[in-house]
């Protein structure tokens, strides 16, 4: 018996050291996973690669063509009268050099689309991070409001437990109980409630960044509010939106520079080798240089009215380069002043009126204890606790979301 005994407790020994706890999922940590792990991100490097290919492939040349075939072959022999007029076999070789300055236009054009891919990386990656961020905070803040709910349950059973006690002494009413048992189901259906949004978040935050779900949050995590620069000049450096555009309006000049190489001529060389049907003619050749001529009238309107949509786009993106800097300064400005007022709130709610409304409760559990109150009021105190709580969750919830999407505007 004493050597049984003895195995079930080094069993139970065993597990106890060999459980380990789940690691705690750092915030920091998130954008540099979603950086590496994210399948979209993995997406965009590849077609950043392939754009680089194909502008490698833009300094290339025409491949050369070459021919054969017959040349001035009359068709009946009956009225040739020399050995000329018999005609030729002919094998050709041409080969079209294009401007090199074209050339490298061409590249710089298609080239700048890899810089483009990377900035639209760039892009989707801090709107990956401030998901993440949104799914961390919404499964912090349903935590913090099941672990209130929890109190509250608590709390509710032993006042229930009371009164199913003093019920028979007729020192409780059974409508208060009734209410007791009534606020407890209810309390145990939120607490479900928020455990299932809290499982949803970590599901949605296990995709996004790749991760097994053997992971738990931090419980106090409580971004901190940073006020950045939110002048204009400052916002075309940080925020990647106005990059993105700016960069827009740099490929249009490239896709101008490149039109304007066109006009350049390109020229192409030709040789071709004769070779008589006649054995008393003897073998000739030609050779053919020719040069492409577009700044003809018929095709100089082509180049002038391209060049002319370019600069229309250049001007629109202009425009809303302009009118996004804008907004964006107006929405930053709005957001720091409705983070300030929040901050004051939640500091106000948590400092000043939740210990006031703790101190009320227990004063009123010390007289419920002593039979000096009634079951009711008790339980009006322990709500308007509550909901306080709930409310302080909620606006602490605000908050944090306030805050990533400040940092978000400001790419950080």
């Amino acid at each position: 018996m004493r050597y049984r005994l003895l195995v079930f407790l080094l069993l139970i020994a065993l597990q106890k050291s060999g459980a380990q706890s789940a690691p705690v999922l750092q915030p920091d940590s998130m954008l540099s996973r979603i950086a590496h792990s994210h399948l979209l991100l993995q997406a965009n490097t590849l077609r950043a690669q392939a754009y680089r290919l194909s502008a490698g492939a833009a300094l290339a040349w025409a491949p050369p063509v070459v021919g054969a075939g017959t040349f001035m072959i009359p068709w009946s022999a009956r009225y040739v009268y020399n050995d000329v007029a018999l005609g030729s076999r002919i094998v050709q070789v041409e080969q079209e050099i294009p401007h090199p300055g074209r050339l490298r236009a061409r590249y710089r054009y298609l080239a700048f689309q890899t810089d483009m891919v990377q900035t639209a990386q760039t892009i989707l990656l801090h709107r990956l991070h401030f998901t993440a961020r949104q799914q961390y905070i919404h499964r912090v803040m349903a935590l913090q409001k099941a672990a209130v709910l929890q109190r509250q349950e608590q709390v509710l059973s032993f006042l229930h437990q009371v009164a199913l006690v003093r019920l028979p002494y007729r020192q409780a009413q059974v409508a208060d109980v009734s209410m007791a048992a009534a606020r407890l189901t209810e309390v145990r259906t939120r607490i479900r409630l928020e455990e299932a949004l809290a499982a949803g978040s970590k599901a949605r935050l296990c995709s996004l960044l790749s991760l097994p779900e053997d992971f738990t949050t931090d419980s106090l995590y409580a971004p901190v509010f940073t006020p950045g620069h939110t002048d204009t000049v400052s916002l075309a450096r940080t925020n990647q939106e106005v990059y993105q555009l700016e960069e827009a309006i740099r490929w249009q000049y490239l896709n101008r520079k490149a039109l304007r190489q066109e006009q350049k001529p390109d020229f192409k060389a030709g040789f071709y080798q004769f070779f008589p049907l006649s054995p008393l003619v003897p073998n000739s050749f030609n050779i053919m240089a020719g040069i492409r001529i577009p700044l003809a009238p018929w095709a100089a309107g082509y180049h002038r009215r391209k060049a002319r949509a370019i600069q229309a786009d250049i001007a629109a993106l202009t425009e809303q380069r302009t009118n996004l800097l804008q907004q964006t300064q107006a929405r930053l400005a709005a957001l720091e002043r409705d983070i300030r007022d929040l901050q004051q709130r939640v500091y106000g709610m948590s400092e000043k009126i939740i210990p006031l409304l703790q101190q009320a409760l227990e004063a009123d559990m010390a007289r419920y204890r002593e039979n000096r109150l009634d079951l009711a009021t008790v339980l009006r105190s322990l709500e308007a606790v509550t909901i306080m709580e709930l409310q302080l969750r909620e606006y602490r919830q605000q908050l944090y979301e306030m805050i990533a999407v400040y940092d978000w505007q400001l790419y950080r």
